[in-house]
């Protein structure tokens, strides 16, 4: 059976099921997909004993009395849910409620969610985003549009940067694509303040101060520039603003920009000029470089750089940070009536905790949330917590108790991609795949599409909602079955919706108002260095899970490890292994502190996703704040200090 993993991850994994008596004995990657390319990532390998079938996972609706959770049946769950929505309704308007989607799972008929709290009248949902929209923006600013190139067509690129990314431990399947291009002669840069597995495997390392990347990417142009390996053809029939984008590089030194981003000028020097004359040349970039709230600049001087170099619109070059996942799917369906959106209001999703807590007429009175841990994941998790709490009722849809669960009401256990019948792209390659139900559903769970099509029967416009998953993908997958597929195809097996050999602004065109690449014209920064907090938090993604699922053999008694320059902890007479006290501008957390000689002096280095009430939860520190463009989430420019507990 194939089916599809959902998880927020770039691979997108198509998957072979394999069943024995009933029961799923083997998830194996699917031969016939050309980014899966036959194998899994180590997490949906061990899925089914991590995830599936984990002892942990909660297959029953559970209702929590006297803060201990109850089990209780779907009607009386149902009737509950639908009864508080009601009287919220009622009393407030449907604006007191709020729907918060996560990014748990990422699939075509979570859209139908939204229909149904626009049916009710339209609640509060959320702006902006915990993940891309920086970058997505940033490079709509230059190009238009944010498009990638296919991740097999790295393996033309004479060069590949790769900036604030680890695939190695990330995105499996890409850094398979790499090692090959490496073995055929690509060199390979890793652009990364962090010494990660993927820079261990490098030709080039370059480890830049955090935070800095946009002043590196200007003195590599300011040396390309002065060394006139520029594509003048390229530079003078498809761009905008080069002279305004030259002045703001000649307005800046070499030697302050590498003081800015501290790595020396001999060594900047190499990577400009190979990567000037090591064309095609490409760019994958991360989501760690634009964690900041000055995130857009790096993807724009990044942009910057393919374009004074000719390395736009060619095979083996560009600049690639990820692709559209939904772009390929009709989401009209969500609204009701013809209108462009229901929702009476938003609120942002960055700095959720404050928005909820300052939200008048109507407050929030009711969330209800779907693939989410928001507890867990977003900045200044007390302060959710607090929101959460200061609410009348907490209904959350999942497959385990985490850190939002405790502060909900009401549990509705959730099928995973293995039980259910669905649709979803990727934001890694461009393949759009089937989700097929292995198995029947384990327990008692339900998918989000069957809770809400039986809420709104409660609710009173059943049939606004009703029809079988089928019917309403078949409309979601009308832009692609207007490209002459069929339905049935799309459902057997994932189909690739652009060729490898379709090379993105090939025919020299843009999306922008000038149908021109669009340099960057106006360049000012923030400068956040805080004299008592004078650490950065990088805190990346664990080897072992993603998000806030964690497995069950992960450890959970102990505190958060936190990696820090032997230095750092001399001066602060801190001993390594030690416990100490990490502080923020808005929490603190004892830690377990670890010397570790590749960590810079600038920052401290940690995972994210270890819970809250397991004192691993990073979030606890980090400040809640909104994005200069885009409406994402610098989670980076936190700062902090660590002291001795002593």
């Amino acid at each position: 059976m194939i089916t599809t993993c959902t998880r927020d991850c770039p691979g997108s994994c198509s998957i072979l099921a394999h069943i024995e008596n009933g029961k799923i004995v083997k998830l194996q990657g699917n031969p016939d997909h050309d980014v899966t390319a036959g194998f899994l990532c180590k997490n949906t390998a061990h899925y089914l004993e991590d995830i599936f079938y984990n002892s942990q996972r909660i297959l029953h609706p559970l209702l929590k009395e006297n803060g201990e959770w109850k089990r209780i049946s779907w009607d009386v769950a149902l009737d509950i849910a639908a009864s508080k929505i009601s009287e919220v309704i009622e009393e407030y308007g449907s604006s007191a409620i709020l729907y918060y989607q996560g990014f748990g799972a990422r699939t075509a008929l979570q859209s139908i969610n939204k229909r149904f709290f626009n049916l009710l009248g339209g609640v509060t949902a959320t702006y902006g985003t915990v993940c891309g929209g920086i970058g997505h923006s940033a490079m709509e600013m230059d190009f238009g549009v944010k498009i990638s190139h296919d991740p097999l067509d790295h393996l033309n690129s004479d060069m590949v940067i790769i900036w604030g990314r680890n695939p190695a431990i990330t995105d499996v399947h890409l850094w398979r694509i790499l090692r090959k291009a490496k073995r055929n002669g690509t060199k390979i840069v890793v652009i990364d303040p962090v010494e990660t597995k993927t820079a261990n495997l490098a030709d080039i390392f370059i480890q830049p101060a955090p935070g800095s990347d946009h002043y590196l990417a200007m003195a590599l142009a300011k040396i390309i520039l002065e060394h006139g390996f520029i594509d003048s053809d390229f530079i003078d029939s498809h761009t905008t603003n080069f002279e305004s984008y030259k002045d703001i590089i000649d307005n800046y030194s070499l030697e302050f920009l590498s003081k800015k981003f501290d790595v020396s000028i001999a060594e900047l020097k190499d990577l400009a000029l190979s990567y000037a004359q090591c064309k095609p040349a490409s760019i994958i970039a991360g989501w760690g470089i634009h964690r900041y709230i000055q995130g857009h600049l790096p993807l724009r001087f990044m942009d910057a750089l393919a374009a004074i170099t000719g390395n736009i619109g060619i095979s083996g070059g560009g600049v690639s940070q990820g692709f559209e996942e939904y772009e390929y799917f009709d989401f009209s369906l969500e609204n009701v009536d013809g209108g462009e959106n229901n929702n009476h209001r938003q609120i942002p999703m960055p700095t959720l905790g404050e928005a909820i807590l300052s939200t008048e007429e109507p407050p929030i009175k009711l969330i209800f949330l779907a693939s989410a841990d928001p507890v867990n994941l977003n900045p200044n998790s007390l302060k959710i917590k607090k929101a959460f709490e200061s609410t009348d009722f907490v209904i959350m849809i999942d497959h385990f108790l985490n850190d939002t669960s405790d502060v909900a009401d009401l549990f509705l256990p959730a099928t995973t991609f293995l039980e259910e019948e669905n649709l979803m792209g990727s934001y890694g390659h461009s393949w759009v795949s089937p989700i097929n139900p292995v198995v029947p559903p384990q327990g008692e769970v339900k998918s989000e599409f069957e809770i809400f099509q039986l809420l709104s029967k409660r609710l009173g416009f059943g049939n606004e909602m009703s029809g079988a998953p089928k019917k309403w993908l078949k409309k979601l997958a009308a832009p692609i079955l207007n490209q002459n597929m069929n339905f049935n195809d799309i459902q057997t097996s994932p189909q690739k919706m652009v060729a490898s050999t379709e090379i993105p602004f090939a025919d020299g065109k843009f999306k922008t108002k000038s149908g021109k690449f669009e340099f960057i014209r106006e360049f000012a920064v923030q400068d956040d260095f805080k004299r008592k907090y004078p650490l950065k938090l990088l805190s990346t993604m664990h080897p072992d899970f993603i998000g806030s699922v964690v497995p069950e053999s992960y450890k959970v008694d102990g505190f958060l490890e936190v990696k820090v320059h032997p230095e750092i902890l001399k001066d602060k007479n801190i001993t390594d292994g030690a416990k100490s006290l990490l502080e923020s501008t808005v929490g603190s957390m004892v830690v377990e502190v670890k010397a570790d000689e590749s960590v810079r002096k600038d920052y401290v280095l940690t995972y994210k996703g270890g819970w809250l009430k397991h004192n691993k939860c990073v979030n606890v520190l980090t400040h809640d704040q909104i994005s200069e463009v885009g409406n994402g989430t610098p989670y980076y420019d936190t700062r902090v200090r660590i002291r001795n507990l002593d």
